[in-house]
């Protein structure tokens, strides 16, 4: 017999016990369910006498997304107590709730369940009990209770309870609590409080423990204050063997989706350095409805090898950039975009690492500029752009300079006998400075130039498709060009640090390509990707004095995709006079379906003066099972012949657990700068609790 049973009973049974922090098996309930329900059953009977309603037979009941099957379902239509027995099972969306007996009452919400298995797709949940009782609308009980989220009959770890009792939003408090490992049990508690709110809360992390060759040992701990909806901040205390107690406080916000920032505060009396250290770190993002936005950036340390010591300190910045940073920029920048104009401004501060007196470092606040894109001048045929900058620039015991750079084009496009584009410009360029001395009784000068410039652009592109047997065509699209560009000999005053426009007369000639992939599926739907990119180019200059080449080095770059798993992308200059490359940056990139990766930039820079670049990065990893992989990446120095830094790793991951393993060598640098050290990791992940354990 099957109709609709519309007494809003059946449907809330479909959510009781479900979704309960993940301590158990009800944490969002509802008072009652939108929408109609449906019920199936062998056999649907209602007793006047003791007014119930009795579903028997392989019933199912039907409510939006949720399926309740059970073999027989009453209802006592007085009490409003509603009982399902049999293979009992609770479907909603894709988590799935198994019991041999449930009991409830619609009025107060109350009920239990009996052997009852909850398996959630989010969070893998595993959560058996022997009985759990609704005791209050945030309130649960629940005897034999286990917990995990592995997957297997007999799983990796579990928790197990003979007692917890639940408040949502609150605390579970458990009662002869046991940790089992592979069915081992080693760890007991006979008494444990677990938080159960499913919002951010206030409370320890989980404790940190690590070691270096240069810090000794490290014990960290730390406590997330949840301050707010908005606003948070975790305060962490780290003792390190070799240079005491460091503090740490980071502090994060968010009034909306367009204004949040962070700060962190470090600070430690380092025992090893024989003196108080510290570091503040701030960054705030905020975008205003019109278009405008601020940003800050500040980084302050209290001297220069504090990113040596304390390479992690710094966000969004590696801890190898941060061992060699020379130059620690803070700026705060804003500015707004239009949709062919653009305004940025920015205030920056430069700490100069490699110098103990920063009193002589170059400053620029503020810098601003203002970009015009090319677009047309009215109702002529002409288009014009314009990019506008002035700055000024500080030095304490020194110079103070403004400066402003002024430079507009003109541009005529059109099309030369419908083949060729072109498109000559004519621009001006106007450089002011206003310099002035540290002192009461200086007197600014005003120096400027006034250069012209003019160029002419002409390209154009021939196309050929190539179809092949199978399911697959190649666009092929050639793109030669040429610009010649002409600035003319003028004399210019001298405008201090800036260097002066020189004449020019040069002409870049160059070809690129493209090759476009087509492929045809077998429901005769179109999908296109790039295959390859080619670039060479050249210039010649006219103006080229006695000894120099009027040719230029070639340059080329190309890009490959052959497939999904491999891409490979060339940038290279070849000196023609010497024979020699002076450039040459490849990236290679391999994976393949077992999810293997290879990552290789090598990178080659020869000059004149000072010392080449010869290196080379690798990144790499092999999943030797399914369970088993292994991590390499190092950095290798031609010119040193040496490793400047190498990671290990070994990662097992079964199922519902994982095991980290990493060393990490850092060799001393040539100078003696960034000392060698040797860091371990060792991080535990149980899938659904977290991590925890050494670094």
């Amino acid at each position: 017999m099957a109709g609709k049973w519309r007494f809003g009973i059946v449907g809330f049974l479909c959510f009781i016990f479900v979704f309960f922090s993940p301590n158990s098996f009800a944490s969002k309930i509802p008072s009652k369910v939108k929408g109609p329900i449906k019920i199936k059953a062998d056999k649907l009977t209602f007793n006047r006498d003791e007014n119930t309603y009795t579903a028997q037979g392989h019933v199912v009941i039907k409510s939006q997304k949720s399926v309740l099957e059970a073999d027989k379902i009453i209802l006592n239509n007085t009490t409003k107590d509603v009982e399902a027995t049999g293979h009992v099972r609770f479907t909603d969306g894709s988590d799935v709730l198994t019991c041999t007996h449930m009991r409830l009452n619609l009025l107060t919400h109350l009920g239990t369940i009996y052997n009852g298995t909850l398996k959630t797709k989010k969070g893998n949940y595993r959560i058996t009990a022997e009985r759990a009782d609704r005791l209050g609308p945030e309130r649960y009980r629940v005897y034999k209770g286990t917990f995990t989220t592995c997957n297997a009959k007999k799983p990796a770890w579990q928790f197990k309870a003979d007692k917890m009792d639940v408040t949502v939003e609150g605390f579970a408090v458990a009662r002869g609590a046991k940790f089992y490992a592979g069915g081992i049990p080693i760890l007991y508690s006979p008494y444990l409080i677990y938080p159960t709110k499913r919002k951010r809360q206030t409370g320890f992390l989980f404790p940190i423990l690590g070691g270096s060759t240069n810090d000794g040992i490290m014990i960290g701990e730390s406590f997330f204050w949840a301050i707010s909806e908005d606003k948070d901040a975790t305060f962490t205390e780290t003792y390190y063997g070799d240079r005491g107690f460091k503090h740490a406080l980071e502090f994060r916000y968010a009034r909306t989706t367009n204004s949040q920032g962070q700060l962190n505060l470090y600070y430690i009396d380092d025992n090893k350095y024989h003196g108080n250290r510290w570091a503040a770190i701030y960054r705030h993002d905020e975008y205003f409805k019109n278009g405008f936005y601020a940003k800050a950036d500040i980084n302050k340390i209290s001297d220069n090898d504090y990113l040596i010591d304390f390479s992690d300190d710094i966000p969004g910045k590696s801890a190898t950039d941060a061992r060699r940073e020379q130059l620690l920029k803070s700026k705060v920048s804003f500015g707004k975009n239009w949709n062919k104009y653009s305004f940025n401004g920015e205030f920056s501060y430069y700490d100069d690492l490699t110098k103990r007196n920063n009193d002589y470092t170059i400053q620029r606040y503020p810098y601003l500029q203002f970009s015009a894109a090319e677009q047309p001048l009215f109702n002529t045929p002409l288009n014009y752009n314009f990019d506008g900058t002035y700055a000024y620039y500080y030095k304490k015991e020194a110079e103070r300079l403004q400066y402003a750079d002024l430079f507009p084009h003109i541009a005529y496009p059109f099309e030369l006998f419908k083949v060729l584009q072109m498109k000559p410009i004519a621009g001006f360029r106007e450089t002011m400075i206003w310099p002035s001395n540290v002192g009461p009784n200086d007197e600014d000068d005003f120096e400027s130039r006034g250069i012209p410039d003019f160029s002419i652009n002409a390209y154009t592109v021939v196309q050929r498709i190539f179809k092949t047997s199978g399911s697959k065509a190649y666009k092929n699209t050639i793109k030669p060009e040429v610009t010649y560009e002409y600035i003319p000999d003028i004399s210019q005053p001298d405008l201090y640090w800036l260097s002066p426009i020189e004449k020019k007369s040069v002409v870049h000639y160059g070809l690129t390509s493209f090759l476009i992939e087509k492929t045809l599926n077998s429901k005769g739907e179109s999908s296109y990707r790039d295959f390859m990119r080619f670039k060479i180019y050249q210039s010649y200059d006219f103006e080229a004095e006695e000894g120099e080449q009027e040719f230029s080095s070639i340059s080329a770059q190309l890009d490959l995709w052959p497939n999904k798993y491999i891409y490979s992308k060339t940038t290279t200059t070849y000196d023609h006079t010497s024979g020699d490359f002076t450039n040459l940056y490849e990236t290679l990139s391999l994976s393949d379906k077992r999810g293997d990766s290879l990552a290789c930039n090598y990178s080659y820079s020869k000059v004149e003066r000072g010392e080449d670049t010869n290196q080379i990065d690798l990144n790499a990893w092999l999943n030797v099972t399914e369970k088993i992989h292994l991590i390499y990446a190092t950095k290798y120095d031609f010119a040193m012949d040496d490793f400047i830094e190498s990671t290990y790793g070994l990662v097992y991951n079964p199922q519902c657990w994982r095991l980290d393993f990493t060393v990490h060598d850092i060799k001393r640098s040539e100078d003696g700068s960034i000392p060698a050290e040797t860091q371990y990791r060792v991080m535990f992940t149980l899938e659904g609790l977290g991590t925890f354990g050494m670094k």
